[in-house]
């Protein structure tokens, strides 16, 4: 009877750890609610951030973007920062836009500058670089940290600028001349050819070359001054034949002569048509004659 009673007393132990053991197991966690968190946060759940997000995981996406992009992201250095550490800030700024192919890199070395020309001026010329100066540029670029394209852009503006510059100045040159023609009327074919040959003699060059390459007030004085010194050479190859289509002082006396003694020209009969322009060529030419005489 004790062993029987022994049996049912452990049987009883054993029903009530089984029982202890399914009655005391824990419960699954449960996901907090998002808008129970969010109430949670007092004003700060007011942010405009937060709109965007409608649970925790759209809340742990958001976290995850913005750590990317504080990774990728450009900051500016404090105002009060070291000249040392603004630089490395700087250069770590311009490092990622350059990895993210948002900016050029600067060129290894200043040969390394690939830069376009036009082949031809305005007047269809070729154009030969100075290549000196280019090197220069280069070499002031590549030590200023500019990137290729930015090179170019410089090269492109002061080429612009020297080409209306020159425009101005040939400008500046036809005006001269023009000024010139008025002055000198028939006379001016004759006194620029003398003015030429004077600075060939003794500037040994191009007279046009010469002149254009002077500010406008100076030309214009060294023309004149040069006409009166090349007149007398002007003379000679005249009197030798060297020079055609260029009128004397006697041919164009000879021409006054034969309007004047020719009854039937329209200098001689007003009625005629053309006397009206007859009368200025007469007139042309005698002060011509008289300019002339005057050498």
């Amino acid at each position: 009877m004790a062993d029987e009673g022994k049996v049912e007393s452990t049987g009883s132990r054993a029903n009530d750890t089984a029982g202890s053991v399914f009655s005391r197991s824990t419960p699954a966690p449960t996901m907090p609610d998002w808008g129970t968190l969010k109430g949670s946060l007092g004003d700060l759940a007011n942010d405009k951030s937060f709109e965007p997000i409608k649970d925790l995981p759209g809340l742990a996406k958001s976290f995850v973007d913005s750590q990317k992009m504080i990774g990728r992201g450009i900051f500016l250095p404090d105002e009060k920062a070291k000249p040392e550490d603004r630089k490395k800030s700087i250069d770590g700024i311009m490092k990622k836009l350059r990895e993210g192919g948002i900016i050029e890199s600067p060129p290894d070395s200043p040969d390394k500058y690939e830069m376009k020309f036009p082949a031809v001026d305005r007047f269809g010329n070729e154009l030969q670089p100075n290549q000196p100066l280019i090197d220069s540029f280069k070499q002031a670029a590549h030590k200023a940290g500019i990137m290729p394209a930015v090179a170019q852009g410089l090269l492109d503006w002061y080429l612009n600028f020297q080409a209306e510059g020159e425009a101005q100045e040939d400008q500046q040159f036809q005006n001269m001349k023009s000024d010139l023609k008025k002055s000198w009327g028939g006379l001016y074919v004759r006194r620029m050819e003398a003015s030429r040959r004077a600075l060939a003699k003794y500037l040994g060059d191009d007279g046009d070359e010469v002149i254009s390459s002077l500010p406008p007030a100076i030309g214009r004085r060294l023309v004149i001054a040069f006409s009166q010194i090349g007149e007398p050479m002007l003379e000679d190859a005249l009197i030798e034949g060297s020079i055609s289509g260029m009128p004397s002082a006697d041919d164009i006396y000879k021409q006054i002569q034969t309007m004047m003694n020719d009854k039937t020209h329209p200098l001689n009969d007003v009625s005629k048509t053309g006397h009206k322009e007859a009368v200025a060529e007469y007139d042309r030419l005698n002060k011509m004659y008289v300019q002339l005489k005057k050498k």
